[in-house]
């Protein structure tokens, strides 16, 4: 068996680099379409809840209330974080986590 020549081995090496960066752009797509997929899902599931409690289907009636309640929730942002809804639900009272 012949011994390959050194242009020989760098063709091979040039052709497994090449299948490595395609096998990493297959990677990094999977990843992308998983975080594009993620978000999406949280982006409905946001949706749902906004118009749940606040009874709004309207887009732009939802943001104009978003866009109200934005000091709001930017001043209180950590009480709010701790709202107990197990135990809120069906009450009159908002009821926090112990901290």
């Amino acid at each position: 068996m012949a011994r390959k020549t050194d242009a020989e081995r760098l063709l091979e090496l040039e052709k497994k680099l090449e299948q490595l960066k395609a096998r990493k752009q297959q990677v990094e797509s999977r990843m992308k379409e998983k975080e594009r997929k993620e978000r999406t899902r949280r982006l409905i599931q946001v949706g749902a809840i906004f118009e749940k409690y606040f009874d709004i289907e309207d887009v732009d009636q939802a943001e104009k209330i978003a866009f109200g309640m934005k000091g709001i929730v930017e001043k209180h942002r950590e009480k709010l974080i701790n709202i107990d809804l197990e135990k809120f639900k069906g009450k009159d009272e908002i009821i926090y986590k112990d901290s």
